[in-house]
Parts: C-alpha cells; sequence; structure tokens
C-alpha cells in the first residue's frame, strides 16, 4: 500500500536573534537627590532646641516635636511631626512638611524673626596672644625707641554682639549684615559689615563667666546696641544721600524735560488756533493741567527716592573674649617712659596706647620736653 503524499512542509526560517535588552544605567532609575539645602534642617534642629521644644529622631528621617509652651499657644497644639523628605509621596497624620517655601516653613520662618535668637560663645585665644614687637605694630613713635614687650595674664571678659540686618529703602532697595560688639557695661567696641566677626575663632559655652545678667542689663544693651547702629547708619546715610540724591535729580531732569516739551507744544498749539490772542478756558486749562501732572510726578519720584532705613535685630551673641595688658618702655636717650595698653588675645591684636600727657589714644607719640606726648600734645 503505498501511503498518500503529503505536501512537504516548508521549513521555517531561523528566528533572528534579537537585540539584548541593555539595562538601564542605575543612575535613571536612583531616586533624584533631595533639593533641601542642608544648612536648612541645621537651622531649623538649632532654633527648635533654642526655642526650648525637644526634638528626637523619628522614622525615615524625621523628627518628633514636643514644642514649648510658647510655641504649643501659637500654633495650638502639643506636638508636631516634621518631614524633611521631598520625595515623600503622603504625609503622616497631622506631619508638617518642612521646606523653606511650604507653609510650615513659612511658619517657623515668621516664629524665628519676631525675637533674635540667642547663644554663647567662647573666643579662642590666639598663638602667640601678641606680637613681638607689641604697641609698636599699632603705634609709630619719632625721635624714641621701643623696649621689649611684657604680656600680662590672660583673663576673660563679658561681650555682647548684636546681629542686625540693615535694609535701605528709596529708589534702590539694598540689605547689608551688620555686627556690632559692645562690652558688658555697654561701651562701644567695634563693628563690621558681615554676618560674623572677622579672624575670630569659637566654640559654644562661656569660659570662666558664671554671673548672668539681669533683665534690665539686657534691655540696656539692646537699646544701646540700636542706638549705636543708628549712629554708624547716620554716617553711612551721607554717602547713600549723595549717590541717591545724583539719580533722583536724573530722573526729575528726565521728567522736566518731557513734560517742558509738552508745554511747549500746548502753549504752540494754542497761539494757532487762537490768532487774535484770546485764549478760551478750556484750552488754558490744558496746560494747567500739564503743570498740574508734572508737580505729581516729580512729588511721586522724590517720595521714591527718599531714605528710609529700617534696622531688625535677628541675633544676640554673648561672648566670653580674651584679654591681656600689655606692658612696654619708650627710650628717649636716658629717660624712659612706661606704657601700658590692652590686647585682643582672641586675634593677638594690641589696641591703640594712651598719651601719657592728655590719656586718649595715640596713633603716633613723639619726644617733647623731655617727655612723650602725642601730635596734639606736642602742638601745645
Amino acid at each position: 500500500m503505498i501511503p498518500s503524499a503529503t505536501p512537504a512542509r516548508r521549513p521555517r526560517a531561523p528566528r533572528r536573534a534579537g537585540r539584548a535588552a541593555t539595562p538601564a544605567p542605575a543612575a535613571a532609575h536612583a531616586p533624584p537627590q533631595s533639593v533641601l539645602p542642608p544648612e536648612w534642617r541645621a537651622f531649623v534642629g538649632r532654633w527648635l532646641e533654642a526655642s526650648g521644644c525637644a526634638v528626637r529622631a523619628a522614622a525615615r528621617g524625621d523628627w518628633e516635636v514636643e514644642l514649648s509652651a510658647s510655641l504649643q499657644r501659637r500654633w495650638r497644639r502639643q506636638r508636631v511631626r516634621l518631614v524633611f523628605d521631598p520625595l515623600r509621596p503622603t504625609l503622616p497624620r497631622g506631619a508638617w512638611f518642612t521646606a523653606p517655601g511650604s507653609s510650615a516653613g513659612r511658619r517657623l520662618l515668621e516664629a524665628a524673626a519676631e525675637q533674635p535668637a540667642f547663644t554663647q560663645r567662647t573666643a579662642l585665644a590666639h598663638v602667640p596672644g601678641a606680637p613681638e614687637n607689641g604697641l609698636a605694630t599699632v603705634c609709630r613713635v619719632r625721635n624714641l625707641a621701643w623696649g621689649p614687650a611684657r604680656l600680662g595674664p590672660v583673663r576673660y571678659e563679658r561681650r555682647v554682639a548684636f546681629h542686625a540686618v540693615v535694609t535701605r529703602w528709596g529708589g534702590l532697595p539694598s540689605q547689608e549684615p551688620w555686627v556690632v560688639l559692645l562690652d558688658a557695661r555697654g561701651g562701644f567696641v567695634e563693628w563690621t559689615q558681615g554676618s560674623e566677626l572677622p579672624e575670630v575663632r569659637s566654640r559654644e559655652g562661656l569660659y570662666q563667666i558664671t554671673a548672668e545678667l539681669g533683665p534690665d542689663e539686657r534691655e540696656g544693651l539692646v537699646r544701646e546696641s540700636r542706638r549705636q547702629l543708628e549712629r554708624l547708619l547716620s554716617e553711612r546715610e551721607e554717602d547713600w544721600e549723595r549717590t541717591v540724591a545724583r539719580l533722583r535729580d536724573d530722573e526729575l531732569g528726565r521728567l522736566g524735560a518731557f513734560f517742558s516739551s509738552r508745554i511747549e507744544e500746548e502753549e504752540e498749539r494754542l497761539r494757532r488756533r487762537t490768532g487774535n490772542g484770546d485764549e478760551s478756558e478750556i484750552e488754558q486749562g490744558d496746560a494747567t493741567s500739564l503743570k498740574l501732572e508734572w508737580e505729581r510726578r516729580a512729588a511721586e519720584v522724590r517720595h521714591r527716592w527718599a531714605l528710609r532705613t529700617e534696622i531688625r535685630l535677628w541675633g544676640i551673641e554673648e561672648w566670653s573674649w580674651p584679654v591681656a595688658e600689655i606692658e612696654q618702655e619708650l627710650r628717649a636717650g636716658a629717660g624712659h617712659v612706661k606704657l601700658q595698653g590692652r590686647v585682643d588675645v582672641a586675634r593677638g591684636r594690641p589696641e591703640l596706647p594712651h598719651c601719657p600727657g592728655c590719656g586718649s589714644e595715640a596713633e603716633i607719640l613723639v619726644r617733647s620736653h623731655g617727655s612723650v606726648a602725642c601730635a596734639y600734645c606736642s602742638r601745645e
């Protein structure tokens, strides 16, 4: 029996080897990094601790915060959970997403701006405590010679630094950070334009100072700091006023040129329309309205360029500052005169010595009538 013939099947073409799926780089699957600046978390923690809140770590990098009594009354809650992860899809019940631009971040910033932050620090001593030349590094002499300098023991005194933001309104608004340093009695020590005192190394806490300032002393120091800031700003306002006046006068000149040309055009138009010289009240009012508008616009320009200064105190630092006494001789032939001064040991910088005659600070000392005197006393 012959088997029935079956059509031969076409052999299948071999499958083409497909391209192997290339694995995506690990960076493509890695979650994006947090956009919050690291200083923000540190600032929130320091401010909460300074406000009397208890902060403890929670799951997933969150914070559980037991609020202080003042913040409990302000926010009407006893505790709050702060979330710093911007990639969290959902938040726990009652938690706050804390970022500089979030609602919780604005609450923190508003509360922090109402009262200045307070801290206590110790300025570390500079090594060496004074330069080898002593007072000769800050005071020049004429027909005199300096002897060797002798530095006394280092002691620590209280100083208070007030940090403020000065906002200048008027034409070109600007903000500048200022620091004013006062001694314990409210005397002016120094000031700097910046957010920190320059050339000072520090650590937290007070050294060799145990007595606390009373409420009246603190209020007196705050008032004195504001008075010193206003005094310093009044000296700077003369320079600011000259800069602002030049720009204001330029704008007023452009405004005056514009309205002057408009008024001339209006008067020329009136002369053409009224050849006989009789001007109607309505046509006369056009030039008058331009003059009134000119005065109004000029008053707006003067008001906009008026200089106004706003001072906001945002931080107070109580310092334990190292100082020492220095003694050095001035030699003029056979005569010797001992001068005493103070040294800022935190910077290794002596202060100006005092004139033996008038007692004022002297940048230069000269020989006068067999003694030592400043340049002012030598002219008398």
